[in-house]
């Protein structure tokens, strides 16, 4: 060590982290030159050491040089281990992102963590960082929203204010919950009327024309067919609500083209339409005309199961459903990598070893079919090998089929549980600061305590604080 620096090797020096002191020698930091402690063991005034730590003591009630660091002292034992035994390990009851700033700070290397405790580190890290930037995000797109929903405070603002508010946004008062439970029973009735409405028990065969140049096929006049009245009833109502509410929330809306690009929106929009094409399309005067356009009614009617997704609306764990899936990708597309290459390689096989044998001979179609068929295990098909060759090769896609989707099934489930738990995790701390920072601008204290309680099955699981606690 320099002849000039102000503590030799053999100097016993004192850190006190965050009241927390630890005694040792002025040696051990010498094998890493390049951190702050041995920078500052290093250091050749006391303006130097000054720049390396909070504040400097020459001589402490021990008698030894004594450095404060205004920090938290429970990773600091972990530090010095580095310096005194050259290998780093971690507490896993510390945070990972804290783990990782503590290393910045102190100048060591994560590449210095040992195998058993890295397999914990760079997973938890990743996942922080990510829900970091995501929470970012998060309040990012809350603060831009909030600037864009500021109405005004003219009296006809102040209607669009709370009619906005009481369709889009169910937690935030009771007319609000009982409108999303209203929408939530005309989804549910929607969607039984259009299901009784397949059963020919509730449908209505079309009136017999005896025009001469009207030729109707039994498909057209399948397609022509009606649910009985009770159930057009039914179903005009919850059209005509589904309507209401789409225009209120159009019209209320802060910004109408951002309101049209929204996938939900265009979701609602594309599950009312198709009831006006159907309804002007059924009650035409010209028989001809509607046994023409009978396809086009039963793609409307079909179309109209897409209201069955305004449920995703007021489920947010529907919403954290998709959300997972979209975050998901990289294992669901792996997954569908793997199925879809061992698909194509078995039909490949059995395409080729039965194509000559079987009466009228395989497709490649039909044997990508039976491929998909056996390698997920479900057996469904008329189709089978019966050469010797390509039943081996059905044996081999079969068991290759429970390896393919064993194997990798874990990984993609913990993923996305994993997503699922931090989004649920994360929208009921929205809602939860929402409610308690309103409660802060009303009571107007700055320094009010702020709890977020978590609960689990009524038992209390923790409680972050703010302010006083």
């Amino acid at each position: 060590m320099d002849e000039k620096c102000l503590f030799p090797p053999d100097t016993l020096v004192c850190f006190n982290v965050g009241g927390q002191k630890h005694q040792v020698l002025a040696k051990n930091f010498s094998p890493f030159p390049n951190s702050r402690l041995s920078k500052l063991i290093r250091s050749k005034t006391t303006e130097e050491i000054k720049s390396f730590c909070d504040r400097y003591v020459e001589s402490d009630e021990s008698g030894l040089p004594q450095f404060f660091f205004d920090r938290n002292w429970g990773g600091f034992g972990a530090i010095l281990d580095v310096y005194r035994i050259g290998t780093l390990h971690i507490d896993v009851n510390v945070c990972a992102l804290l783990t990782h700033k503590d290393l910045i700070y102190w100048g060591i290397d994560e590449l210095m963590l040992e195998p058993c405790c890295a397999l914990k580190y760079y997973p938890e890290i990743e996942v922080g960082l990510k829900e970091v930037e995501l929470e970012d995000s998060k309040m990012k797109e809350e603060e831009e929203r909030e600037k864009l929903e500021n109405f005004g405070y003219s009296q006809i603002a102040k209607v669009r204010k709370y009619l906005w508010n009481l369709t889009e946004y169910p937690e935030r008062s009771k007319g609000a919950q009982i409108f999303a439970y209203l929408s939530l029973t005309m989804i549910i009735i929607s969607t039984s009327c259009f299901i009784l409405s397949t059963f020919p028990e509730f449908q209505v065969g079309p009136i017999n024309s005896t025009d001469e140049d009207v030729s109707i096929t039994s498909s057209e006049k399948h397609d022509a067919e009606s649910p009985i009245l009770i159930i057009e009833i039914f179903d005009s109502i919850t059209a005509m609500y589904f309507t209401f509410e789409f225009a209120v929330r159009f019209i209320c809306s802060p910004t109408k083209i951002a309101f049209l690009k929204d996938p939900m929106n265009i979701i609602d929009l594309l599950a009312i339409i198709p009831y006006f094409i159907s309804f002007i399309l059924t009650n035409l005067e010209d028989y001809r005309i509607i046994a023409r356009a009978g396809k086009i009614i039963r793609l409307t009617r079909v179309l109209r199961i897409l209201r069955i997704f305004k449920l995703v609306r007021h489920f947010a764990g529907l919403q954290s459903l998709f959300y997972t899936v979209k975050q998901a990708y990289k294992e669901l597309g792996l997954l569908l990598v793997m199925i879809g290459v061992s698909v194509l390689t078995f039909s490949f096989l059995v395409y080729f070893a039965e194509k000559d044998v079987q009466t009228g001979s395989w497709t490649f179609l039909e044997s990508f079919w039976w491929g998909l068929m056996t390698l997920t295990t479900v057996g469904y098909g008329t189709s089978s090998p019966s050469t010797p060759a390509g039943k081996i090769i059905g044996g081999v896609c079969a068991l290759f089929g429970m390896f393919t989707l064993t194997l990798p099934i874990p990984i993609v489930v913990n993923s996305f549980a994993s997503f699922y738990k931090n989004r649920m995790w994360r929208n009921e701390v929205a809602i939860k600061r929402r409610q308690k920072t309103k409660e802060m601008k009303m009571n107007n204290s700055k320094q009010s305590e702020v709890t977020f309680t978590f609960s689990d099955t009524g038992k209390n699981i923790f409680t972050i604080c703010y302010g006083t606690c």
